[in-house]
């Protein structure tokens, strides 16, 4: 099935264990709000998070975020399946996706969509509704990266996990959080050739791609140039660990109005062509081709999405 497009310039990770962050999560403004039970979450804890993050949501209500996620534990842990079962037995008609971590092999994207489908067939969900996104943490999940891309048709996204992943790798790390911020003593970007490659394997498979966070959430600047290297290598958007970040993230991954405007004008002179059934589309002095084409209709898309959101708010 052809999933719908869902605009992921930022996703912003909250506690599941932290109920003032839940509830003041309901009303920021965000693209995706992803309710975490993984690694902000401490092991005794666990049960209390599922408990929070279920009754959060099957409130229902209105949500300022145009989606919302819930992250698991790792497939490998002992906690994975009560999640599932305990989160989205009860609130999957009110979850967009649930994010898997430490995705190293494909059969784990799979094992969660057929326990997806269990739920919503006993539940009376949606078919198919709940979408997948997998994280990309460890040298063994980037050397399968491309069989994951193609593990199932519920996967919307591959998420690169930049700490779990120097860890899996043994790369020094400087900074406080881990989290690609204090990355100066190194001559370039060094996450280049992982991210570029998961961001292959995402784009080949038709889904997202997704930047880790930036840890230092007083260092807009940082932020901003973390953006713009992971957007420059083809990004969809990145997570976030602060709401101070948002702003500046989806900034950074929105088409400017020119970028809009010119696709709106590479479109126009398309179906002018074909209406004319000319062979051959020459735009503005330069040959638009069959990729051109492509990103003209997806900004589009995506600044039509923009704009209902705008109104939405503004409403």
């Amino acid at each position: 099935m052809d999933r719908p497009f869902k605009l992921r310039r930022c996703v912003l990770s909250v506690p599941g264990n932290r109920e003032n962050m839940l509830r003041k999560a309901k009303g920021i403004a965000v693209d995706f709000i992803m309710l975490d039970l993984e690694d902000s979450v401490p092991m005794e804890e666990k049960e209390k998070a599922r408990q929070m993050v279920a009754e959060l949501l099957s409130e229902g209500g209105e949500w300022s975020s145009l989606s919302r996620s819930v992250r698991i534990n790792p497939m490998d842990s002992p906690y994975a399946y009560r999640d599932l079962i305990g989160v989205f037995e009860r609130a999957g008609e009110f979850i967009d996706t649930v994010v898997i971590p430490k995705v190293n092999h494909p059969c784990e994207v799979r094992a969660v969509d057929y326990i997806l489908t269990q739920i919503e067939e006993a539940m009376g969900f949606s078919p198919g509704k709940i979408g997948i996104e997998a994280s990309i943490e460890t040298a063994e999940g980037l050397l399968r990266v491309e069989e994951i891309a193609f593990s199932s048709e519920r996967l919307e996204s591959l998420v690169f996990g930049i700490a779990d992943y120097a860890a899996s790798v043994g790369a020094l790390v400087k900074g406080v959080s881990g989290h690609g911020d204090s990355e100066d003593f190194y001559p370039g970007h060094r996450w280049h050739f992982p991210l570029s490659r998961m961001i292959m394997a995402a784009k080949a498979a038709g889904i997202a791609a997704i930047d880790a966070p930036y840890g230092n959430y007083k260092d807009p600047e940082g932020l901003r140039l973390s953006c713009l290297l992971s957007a420059a290598l083809g990004c969809d958007g990145k997570w976030a660990i602060h709401p101070d970040q948002v702003a500046i993230i989806e900034e950074v991954f929105s088409p400017g109005e020119e970028d809009i405007e010119r696709s709106k004008r590479i479109i126009e002179a398309y179906e002018l062509s074909k209406k004319e059934k000319r062979g051959s589309l020459a735009f503005e002095g330069k040959m638009v081709d069959g990729a051109s084409l492509r990103i003209a209709r997806r900004i589009c898309t995506f600044a039509e999405i923009m704009k209902k959101r705008q109104m939405g708010r503004e409403g």
